[in-house]
């Protein structure tokens, strides 16, 4: 930040123009007396009379002159804010013992600009540390008290308007008077004499809005006043990173690397923006990803941040022991970091490492018992390994944390709903919906739990809404053709829905899904077209071909169908009670929370175990 500084004038100067006053006066006498002509007389004598008038000022009131000089003098070699002080002291001294007009004001100048110096010394020390100082709150009521006073002096100072804005936006500041004191500093800061700090005022406002395109509007002027400065450029990209807006997030890191090519930070940064642009080509997206957090770690190679970024890319390409080695080194160098640990955990997981896993996770539990990444990923474990009482006292430690988080609450009404508890799991459900409504997994889950226990209609409603949030998902398009073509209820049973349905979600999955298939076949049976019934009971047949789990129940829907028989049916399933030992033991359930599995149809009445598993 360039600082500006008050005009100052040396003491030789003042001597000089002293001495030239005294000559002009001189000169001016001699004229007068040796008889110059009438017209001129005037003219010296009244120069003769402002000179009288001025020393006798002079004479009046210019005893804090030596006060001044001395003042001056420390001004110019002032290195530490004490030197300021001396010389602000100075200054006010001067005043008090009497100076001239001309030098009263230039004593006030010389308060305003050594008060900006001062401002700007604690500022900067304040945000261009490399690491905050615990005396930062001091220092900023220091410089608070000196701003406030500049502002007082003069109301358009933008400097001083830029500088407060900046403190008051700090941890414990006022965001209010931050955001007045910007707009003030944007008001008076010029554009062509301060660009750089009106940018950073149209900076600090954007950072203190809520709203998104009114902060980007900001951030747009920032970088249109100093387009080469990285910080803003930098500011920008970030905001536009978090905003899933990429590619412009791009553009602006490599603009500021083209400014300043040692940014290890604005790689990272570069690095995300492609790791989690999904329009990228994969292969493209994360090589590129690689290539940024490479140079990041050149530039630091004792930063922990960017080789757990490049653990991740290195994860998501297969290359594990890679992910891992950097991953042990981040932890080497912040040991006591839990996000290193945590991934480390969950590609040893994946791998099959459970007991390593298990590990990193207890280490991370063990200095922060809360940590919700270490509490999710180990209740996924528990529930891989059918612990689910486990897994369900884990994620209900993370949903009692603040803000609640509908995913975590879907997500424990699958947990329930895989230890056999549905009604259990629909209030969770419900709990998760209540916060997000458009939420595809919690209506798709709890349709499966109510549907569990013969709520038909209710699970029907969060069916038709799960479909016009994902018309092609083929398990919801299944599970209403199924609802519409065996339930019970005459009311909602509809045999032409259900064949629309149906053939539907036999398209999506290419007719290669067999209990898809037997869908479309009970959609006809409704219908009383059961000659098609029994052509598709037969496909469904060939299609599962005893590898799908359901052949002998596809054998009765067959049977059903040539005795001319609709297939009705409707669940009620009893709630289990889960110790902290039990484990479910029902591979159906136990598969209910895993991917690709064949969506859940519901048993004919009577039937106890549930005929198809949940997808």
């Amino acid at each position: 930040m360039q600082t500006p500084r008050c005009p100052l004038i040396c003491r030789s100067t003042l001597v000089r123009r002293q001495k030239a006053c005294l000559i002009w006066l001189a000169t001016a006498f001699s004229c007068c007396v040796v008889g110059l002509a009438p017209d001129t007389l005037p003219v010296c004598i009244a120069a003769e009379t402002k000179a009288e008038s001025s020393e006798k000022e002079d004479s009046i009131s210019n005893d804090g002159q030596p006060d001044l000089d001395a003042a001056i003098e420390q001004k110019l070699s002032a290195q530490s804010l004490d030197d300021f002080e001396k010389v602000i002291d100075l200054c006010r001294r001067a005043i008090r013992k009497g100076l001239p007009k001309g030098s009263k004001d230039f004593a006030d100048n010389l308060i305003v600009g050594t008060l900006i110096d001062r401002s700007v010394m604690l500022v900067d020390a304040i945000f261009d540390a490399p690491r905050p100082t615990p005396d930062w709150p001091r220092m900023r009521s220091f410089a608070m008290r000196d701003l406030n006073e500049l502002v007082k002096r003069d109301p358009k100072l933008g400097l001083a308007h830029l500088m407060i804005a900046r403190l008051q936006a700090l941890p414990g500041g006022n965001p209010d008077k931050a955001k007045k004191s910007a707009d003030m500093a944007i008001k008076f800061l010029s554009s062509d004499q301060n660009p750089v700090e009106l940018a950073e005022a149209h900076i600090v406002q954007g950072n203190l809005l809520e709203n998104g395109p009114k902060r980007a509007v900001h951030y747009d002027k920032a970088v249109a006043l100093a387009p080469t400065d990285t910080r803003f450029r930098r500011t920008r990209g970030l905001f536009r990173l978090l905003r899933n807006e990429f590619g412009p997030a791009r553009e602006d890191f490599i603009a500021a690397l083209k400014q300043d090519p040692n940014e290890s930070g604005v790689y990272e940064a570069l690095g995300m923006s492609y790791m989690m642009d999904n329009e990228l080509d994969d292969n493209e997206r994360l090589e590129e990803a690689k290539n940024a957090f490479d140079k990041a770690i050149e530039i630091t190679p004792d930063s922990a941040a960017p080789r757990l970024q490049r653990a991740r890319v290195l994860a998501m390409l297969g290359e594990k022991p890679g992910a891992l080695a950097d991953l042990d080194k981040a932890i080497e160098i912040s040991p006591q970091k839990a996000v290193p640990l945590v991934l480390r955990a969950r590609i040893q997981q994946q791998s099959g490492n459970l007991e390593a896993a298990a590990t990193d996770l207890a280490k991370v539990l063990k200095n922060q018992p809360g940590n919700p990444a270490a509490l999710e990923l180990r209740g996924l474990m528990a529930a891989d390994a059918g612990e689910y009482s486990a897994a369900i006292r884990d994620f209900t430690t993370i949903a009692k944390q603040d803000p609640p988080d509908p995913l975590v609450l879907g997500q424990l009404g699958m947990l329930h709903l895989a230890a056999k508890q549905p009604r259990a799991a629909i209030a969770w459900f419900g709990k998760s919906l209540s916060l997000d409504k458009t939420l595809f997994l919690s209506l798709r889950g709890r349709s499966d739990a109510l549907i569990s226990i013969g709520e038909h209609k209710k699970a029907a409603r969060d069916l038709k809404a799960a479909l016009k949030l994902h018309p092609e998902d083929s398990g919801v398009l299944n599970n209403l053709a199924w609802l519409f073509a065996t339930s019970p209820d005459n009311e909602l049973r509809d045999a032409t829905q259900a064949i629309e349905l149906a053939t539907k979600a036999c398209e999506e999955t290419e007719w290669k899904a067999a209990h898809i298939i037997s869908t479309l076949a009970a959609g006809y049976a409704e219908s009383g077209d059961f000659k098609k019934a029994c052509e598709f009971s037969r496909k469904a047949l060939a299609a599962d071909a005893g590898n799908g789990g359901i052949d002998e129940q596809l054998k009765k829907e067959l049977s059903s169908y040539k005795e001319e028989k609709p297939w009705r049916e409707k669940q009620s399933m009893a709630e289990a009670e889960l110790s902290d030992n039990e484990t479910a033991t029902d591979d159906s359930e136990e598969s209910s929370t895993k991917e690709n599995n064949a969506d859940r149809k519901k048993q004919p009445m009577g039937q106890e175990k549930p005929r198809r598993p949940f997808d």
